[in-house]
This record gives C-alpha cells, sequence and structure tokens, in this order.
C-alpha cells in the first residue's frame, strides 16, 4: 500500500492589525538614530526661530517684565514669591534672565528658544516612552517608534501657533510650564516601565517627575491637570486585565490642591492687586462664567482649524462673546466637540495612541477653556501645552492612514507639512520684529477692536509722533468709550502740547473708569506742576503713591517739594526713587542739583557722574556738573563739561553762557565773547547773557559796546540790579558820571549794594556827595 503523504499544515501569515508576537516587536533605538533625531530638531527650532533674537520687548512684557522691580535681586526670593507666587518659577526664571544680562532682549530669547526646543524633544521622549507601554509595545505602530517620536517632535517644534509662547517673552509661562508639564509625565512613565524592577533608577524617575510637577504647578495654574493626565495616562497605557494599579498615583493627587492653596493663602498679594490694575486698564467688561463657557465651544472649534490650518494668526482676536447657549455658532461648536469626543472613544480600543491624543487636547485646555473666566476669551499661547497632543496625533494618525501601506508615503508628506509649518513660523516671527509691525498686524486683523489702536497709539507715542498716535486713541475711544487707557495716553498728549485743560478732562475720565489707576493721578499731578498748582499736584502725587509706590511718582513729588524750597524732602523722594529704579537717571540728576544747593559738592558729583553712567547723552548732567567745578575754581574742568554738554547739545544756551562765565574767570576773554555771541544768538532773549558780555567788553576796555549789552539787558529785564551796576562802571570809564550816579541809584533802588571804593572814586570824579 502506499502510504499518503502528510500535508504540512501551513503557517499562518501575519495579520499587521492585530498585536506583534514577541519575536517582532519593537527593537531598542540605535543611539546615532536618537542623537540624529535631537540635532534635527534643535536645529529646525534654531533656524525658524533664528529672526527673533532682537525682537523687543512687547505687549505686557513691560508691565511684568521691564517695570517689575520684584525680579531686580536674584537673592530677594521673598520679593519673586510675593508679587505673583503661583508664577514664582516664571518669574525667578526673569530674575535669572535680569542678573546675568538686565534687559538685552536676545538672552530672553535665547531662553525661551532653548525652553521650546526642550519641550520639542520631550514631546518626542513622550511618544516613544508611549509606544513601549504595555498596552503599545506590541502594537504594529511600535515599529516605527523613532520616525513617529522624531516626527512627533519636528511637528510640535515647527508649527506657528508657537510663535506666541516663543516669541513673546512673557509667555515663556506657557512654554516653561509646558516643558515641566511633560518632563513630569515622562519620568513618571519611566518610573513606572522601571517600578517591576524596584530599582533606584524608578525611584529617581519618580521623584524627578514630582519635582518638576511641583515647578510646573508653580509657573503657570493652567498645569493643574497633570494629576488627571497622569491618571488618563494609567488609563490609556498601563491598565492592564488585572485592573488599575492606583497606588503608583497616591503621590500625584495631592498635587491637584497646590495651585488652589497658593491662590488661596495669597489672595490679599501684590500680584492680585496688580492683576486687577490691568484688568482695569484694559476696560474689561465682566463676562459670567456661563458665557465664558459658551464663548469658549465656538473658541476651542477655532482653535481646532488653527492647528491644521495655521493662517490668519492673530495677537489680538476680536472675538464675539456668546450669551446664550443656543446660538448658532455655540451649537455648533458644541456639537462639533462632542462629536471630536464621542469618535475618540470609540477609537479608543483600536487606535489608542489617537484617542490619547484627542483627549490630551481637551484635559489641557480645560482650565483656561471651561466655565473660568478670563479676560481674553482666546489666545494662541493657551494653545502650547495641547499641541503636544496634536503632534502625536498628526503623527499617529498620518501613520495609521498611510504608514501601513506606505512608510516612505506617510514621512513625506509630513515632512512637506513641516517644511511649511516652518516657512510659516519664521513669516510670522517677523510681526514681532518691532512695536509698529506687531500692532499694525494686530489691527489689521481686528480693526474694529479698540486695543490694538491704543497700543499701536502708544508706541507712536513713545516714539515722539504725538500728532501721528493722536487719531489712534480717539479711534480706541470711539469703539470702547470705557477704555481707560486710551484716555489716559489721550491726555499725555495734551499734557505735552500744554492743552492742560483737555489733558485733565482725560485724566479725569481714566481715574472715573478705573479708580486705581496710578499712572493717571501721576500725569495728572504733572499737568497741575506744569501750571503752579502744586497743591493739587501734591494731592494727587500722594494718591498715586498710597495706590502703587513708583519711582516715577515719587520723582514727580520730589519735584514739587524742590519747588516749595524743602530740599530735604525733595532729596528724600529722589532717595525713594532710585530704590525703587535705580536706572533713573533723572532722579540722579535733581538730586544732585538739590545737594549742590546744600553745599554738599561731594554727593552731587557723584550724583551727575552717576546719571551720565546711566544715560551718556545727557547734556544737563554735564553742565550742572561744569557748574559745580567752576564754583570750586577748577575752570579747566568746568570748560570740559560744558563743552561735554553743547557737542550733545549744539543748541544749548545756557551752556554756552556757563561756558563763557567759565573762560571769562579764567581769562579767556575773547572764547568767553565767543560763547555769548552764541548764548544770544541761540536766546535773544537772554538778559544774564547780554550782561556776561558787556562785561567782558568793559574787561576789555571796551566800554561802548558793554553799554550796548547792558542796555539790551536791562532792556530784557528792567529789575536786573547787576546790570544797572556793571553799567554805572562803564559809565564812569566813559566819564558819564550823570549816567553813572542815574545807575547807581537805580541799582540801590532795586536793593543792590555797590563797593564803597567805586562811589568813593565816583563822588571824588564827579565832584558831587552820593
Amino acid at each position: 500500500m502506499k502510504q499518503k503523504r502528510k500535508k504540512i499544515p501551513q503557517q499562518p501569515k501575519p495579520k499587521f492589525s492585530g498585536p506583534l508576537s514577541p519575536a517582532v516587536a519593537a527593537r531598542p533605538l540605535n543611539k546615532f538614530f536618537v542623537f540624529l533625531s535631537c540635532l534635527l530638531i534643535a536645529a529646525l527650532g534654531l533656524v525658524i526661530y533664528s529672526n527673533t533674537f532682537r525682537s523687543p520687548f512687547h505687549f505686557d512684557d513691560n508691565l511684568f517684565i521691564t517695570n517689575n522691580l520684584s525680579i531686580r535681586n536674584i537673592r530677594d526670593l521673598a520679593a519673586i514669591w510675593a508679587y505673583l507666587p503661583c508664577r514664582f518659577i516664571l518669574y525667578l526664571s526673569f530674575a535669572l534672565n535680569y542678573h546675568f544680562s538686565h534687559f538685552h532682549v536676545a538672552a530672553y530669547h535665547f531662553f525661551n528658544i532653548a525652553v521650546h526646543l526642550t519641550s520639542a524633544l520631550l514631546v518626542a521622549w513622550l511618544v516613544l516612552l508611549t509606544l513601549a507601554t504595555p498596552v503599545m509595545k506590541e502594537n504594529e505602530i511600535s515599529r516605527h517608534a523613532g520616525i513617529i517620536a522624531l516626527l512627533s517632535g519636528l511637528v510640535f517644534v515647527s508649527h506657528p501657533l508657537q510663535t506666541e509662547a516663543v516669541t513673546y517673552i512673557l509667555q515663556r509661562a506657557a512654554s516653561l510650564a509646558a516643558l515641566f508639564y511633560l518632563a513630569s509625565l515622562c519620568f513618571y512613565i519611566k518610573a513606572r516601565s522601571l517600578q517591576e524592577a524596584r530599582s533606584a533608577g524608578a525611584r529617581f524617575c519618580y521623584a524627578a517627575s514630582w519635582v518638576a510637577a511641583i515647578l510646573a504647578m508653580f509657573t503657570k495654574e493652567n498645569t493643574i491637570t497633570l494629576p488627571l493626565m497622569v491618571l488618563l495616562y494609567e488609563v490609556c497605557f498601563f491598565r492592564t486585565d488585572r485592573g488599575l494599579k492606583l497606588r503608583y498615583l497616591l503621590g500625584f493627587l495631592p498635587a491637584l490642591l497646590i495651585i488652589p492653596l497658593t491662590m488661596l493663602l495669597t489672595k490679599a498679594g501684590h500680584a492680585v492687586s496688580t492683576h486687577e490694575m490691568k484688568m482695569a486698564l484694559e476696560g474689561a467688561t465682566p463676562i459670567s462664567p456661563s458665557q465664558y463657557l459658551f464663548t469658549e465651544f465656538r473658541v476651542m472649534v477655532t482653535y481646532i482649524r488653527l492647528l491644521f490650518l495655521p493662517i490668519h494668526q492673530n495677537v489680538d482676536y476680536d472675538y464675539p462673546v456668546f450669551k446664550s447657549f443656543f446660538e448658532g455658532p455655540v451649537v455648533f461648536g458644541f456639537l462639533f466637540l462632542t462629536a471630536v469626543l464621542g469618535t475618540a472613544v470609540r477609537l479608543f480600543s483600536k487606535y489608542r495612541l489617537i484617542a490619547f491624543s484627542v483627549f490630551w487636547f481637551f484635559l489641557t485646555l480645560l482650565p483656561e477653556s471651561s466655565i473660568f473666566p478670563i479676560q481674553d476669551v482666546i489666545f494662541e499661547h493657551r494653545l502650547y501645552l495641547p499641541m503636544a497632543g496634536f503632534s502625536m496625533f498628526l503623527a499617529g494618525g498620518l501613520y495609521y492612514l498611510l504608514g501601513r501601506k506606505s512608510i516612505k508615503m506617510m514621512v513625506g508628506i509630513l515632512l512637506v507639512i513641516i517644511t511649511l509649518n516652518s516657512v510659516l513660523t519664521y513669516q510670522r516671527n517677523k510681526i514681532w520684529r518691532d512695536d509698529i509691525t506687531f500692532w499694525s498686524d494686530a489691527l489689521s486683523k481686528s480693526p474694529h477692536k479698540a486695543r490694538p489702536y491704543n497700543n499701536l497709539g502708544k508706541v507712536y507715542l513713545d516714539q515722539g509722533h504725538a500728532k501721528k498716535a493722536l487719531p489712534y486713541f480717539n479711534k480706541a475711544i470711539e469703539l470702547n468709550p470705557y477704555d481707560g487707557q486710551a484716555y489716559y495716553n489721550r491726555g499725555l498728549i495734551f499734557n505735552g502740547e500744554g492743552h492742560y485743560d483737555r489733558a485733565e478732562a482725560d485724566f479725569d475720565r481714566a481715574i472715573a473708569i478705573d479708580p486705581i489707576s496710578w499712572e493717571a493721578y501721576n500725569d495728572r499731578g504733572i499737568s497741575y506742576i506744569n501750571q503752579g498748582r502744586l497743591d493739587e499736584a501734591m494731592a494727587d502725587l500722594n494718591k498715586s503713591i498710597g495706590i502703587h509706590p513708583d519711582a516715577r511718582s515719587y520723582y514727580n513729588r520730589g519735584i514739587i517739594f524742590d519747588k516749595k524750597g524743602r530740599l530735604n524732602r525733595a532729596i528724600e523722594d529722589f532717595n525713594k526713587a532710585i530704590v525703587l529704579k535705580a536706572d533713573y537717571p533723572q532722579a540722579y540728576l535733581n538730586r544732585g542739583r538739590d545737594y549742590s544747593r546744600r553745599q554738599d559738592f561731594k554727593r552731587a558729583i557723584l550724583d551727575f557722574k552717576q546719571a551720565i553712567k546711566l544715560k551718556a547723552d545727557y547734556p544737563l548732567a554735564y553742565n550742572n556738573l561744569g557748574l559745580i567745578y567752576q564754583y570750586k575754581g577748577d575752570y579747566s574742568q568746568a570748560i570740559l563739561d560744558f563743552g561735554r554738554a553743547i557737542a550733545l547739545k549744539r543748541d544749548y544756551a545756557e551752556a554756552y553762557n556757563n561756558r563763557g562765565f567759565a573762560n571769562e574767570d579764567k581769562g579767556h576773554y575773547n572764547q568767553a565773547i565767543s560763547d555769548y555771541n552764541k548764548a544770544v544768538e541761540l536766546d535773544p532773549k537772554d538778559a544774564e547773557a547780554y550782561a556776561n558780555r558787556g562785561r567782558v567788553y568793559g574787561r576789555k576796555k571796551n566800554f561802548s559796546r558793554a553799554i550796548e549789552d547792558f542796555n539790551k539787558a536791562i532792556g530784557l529785564a528792567p529789575k536786573f540790579t547787576q546790570a544797572y551796576i556793571n553799567r554805572s562802571v562803564a559809565f564812569y570809564f566813559m566819564k558819564d558820571y550823570a549816567q553813572a550816579w542815574r545807575d547807581v541809584h537805580q541799582a540801590e533802588d532795586l536793593g543792590g549794594r555797590l563797593d564803597p571804593q567805586f562811589i568813593a572814586g565816583l563822588e571824588g570824579a564827579s565832584g558831587r556827595d552820593h
């Protein structure tokens, strides 16, 4: 009998829709690939942000950074904490920047870019860790963990929506908080992956995760969701048939209380008043929790559109506030978001990474897009942390759509997207190059919103273009009659033009809208000073200091004490101004002048030199320094300092007059006359300069020219006693004794005291008694 051949059973073909067998699971990444991936992410980030290093401080940077006195001393941790406890780490980072680079803006941008690059690397690491978790490590996508991680990091670093959190220096709050958030989660995942081995490495990673979580929560309040994210991650990637191991979460759950307790216990701090002041200055209209929630349904749809189609970006959206759930855009937004979440839930079992990415987006947006009203309903920097979820979603989603058939096609499409985003990011960064481009862009996209008009007007005003600024303030007030800041800014223009009634009306309106507008009190006080209404000015400046002890208010009050002759009180206020603002040259100048009046020349010289150190092109300081040296008899140094003042200000008539005096005292009569000539040319109504030139002509025996100058001086100042005295001497030498006696009597009537020897000589020469 023939034996039947046994059929060899065929091995089933692998099906890539199910889990991989351990034999074909992902292998550890090549170290060179890891290094190259990090290098690519960092290089791309540096290239697309290379045009931002000279971008100036913008928007709220001035309020919270350049004018923030609490960050001026890195050792004064108590002051940094007191300023805004919930963001202590953020302001500590600004204090570090100030300590090493003061306000050299490139250093601040370098820090921000370094944070962004680190965050992008953490996104890539998060993807790698996720694809190695128990739920994902045998999934088909894990075979390409390295390339998925790299592409996720590149999407994160290149997306143009990130520019607001990176280039806008203050929004380091968003990027630095995200860095700590991502680091905390990554270290937690790493600790969990090492947990079974109970290794020292697991304990270290768990501790690092906790430290990063605390740092995150003291950087920005939106990180309050971190414990919930850890719980979500456990559910998505560590839950097995044996259930959820909650014991690993116990250390994180108390972290939910850190931010609420910090805000509660520090509610009465300085930061709260600063925030409230800013809100009031912007003319904020309160939004109820329900209105904010309804609006956010629509805002989140806009966010999703921007993630996929990042065009028409705006630093200051003019976004409508919706007051009812049943408004069309609100209903549409709610249904759309519900559909997205519902789809993510349906995809959860089969496409866990995609579902988690969607959950990440909603959870990280929750603190700023829920029922807790924030002044601005939409800001692009709020998408910085949600962008990590979008980056994973885009890379993972394209893999499932295309990568299983052609990994090269998937990579190619993502590289095209990354390239386009990189170009958009580089172009978007150009609007940050100066305040004009910054606010002009916002104005072109929000033409019916008051704030861009007001802020663009303020830019022109700060640049000295008051006439160009005025229409912008008018338009801001037209669009929002409750914009107190616009009234204040317009008042500054009227004040500078001497239209004090109009200035005061605007300051009054600004104060009525915002009763704690210390700036409006301060500048209304300046208006009163300019009109000689010193008591009213004092009342306003006292009010300003009571609201916010600012250096400018102390300085201006010092000016009032100066005018009242109360030098000690003036010096006290200048001292306080300098303590609050060490780089305040005007305060040093005026304190130096008061020290001069008290004959304390040593301190006066130190103050004038410090003013020059802070402001090298400060002719007033050189002029005052020259006056002291002239008084001390050091005419050469005086002439040198007056010359420096003139070099800085060619039309400085007073400095020419003073240098003429110094040259006269040094015996350089021709140089003195030349200086007096220039002084009267620049200021033909300067009686003193004519009198001084007349005196030099007298010393040169040119008495007729001397008398001409004394006549001009007396014509300009009929009570100029010394001019009468000097003219009487000139008439004496001209032998016109009758005119000499008339000038003597006129000088005496004005209270002048003449030299007895001259009177005796005149009596002898004229043959008549006094």
